[in-house]
């Protein structure tokens, strides 16, 4: 009799990896470049799809800043072509928020464009889209 009869789960494991090699070869649709902190001159590469921001090590994007939460936004990236698509930022309900273009109010979601400066918490970043 084999495993599957006695009702065993499939490995999970090597699901989960074939889905995180996936999204690996997914091409680059955009860019975080960090204007200040200790992230200052780093850039993240955003691909099509949701992109998690925060301070866990499991993040698309991870900002190691006291004042950014574990999992505080998502850039989520819509290619409508090679050269071009559609960009929007959620917050996760982050302790310190989310702001857009030195807007002082939070952002809960918002459409953005190439060049606005989004703000994780105190961390300042420039993004860039294909």
């Amino acid at each position: 009799m084999s495993g599957a009869g006695r009702g065993r789960q499939p490995d999970v494991r090597r699901v989960r990896a074939s889905e995180v090699q996936e999204e690996k070869t997914l091409p680059i649709a955009g860019w975080l470049l960090v204007l200040n902190g200790k992230h200052k001159g780093e850039d993240f590469r955003l691909r099509e799809g949701k992109n998690t921001v925060g301070s866990a090590p499991d993040c698309d994007v991870v900002l190691t800043d006291g004042h950014i939460s574990t999992k505080h936004a998502h850039i989520t990236v819509k290619r409508a072509s090679d050269t071009g698509g559609a960009y929007s930022l959620i917050d996760l309900d982050s302790t310190n928020g989310t702001f857009l273009n030195d807007n002082q109010e939070r952002v809960s979601k918002s459409d953005v464009i190439d060049n606005d400066v989004i703000v994780f918490g105190t961390t300042r970043c420039k993004f860039k889209g294909v």
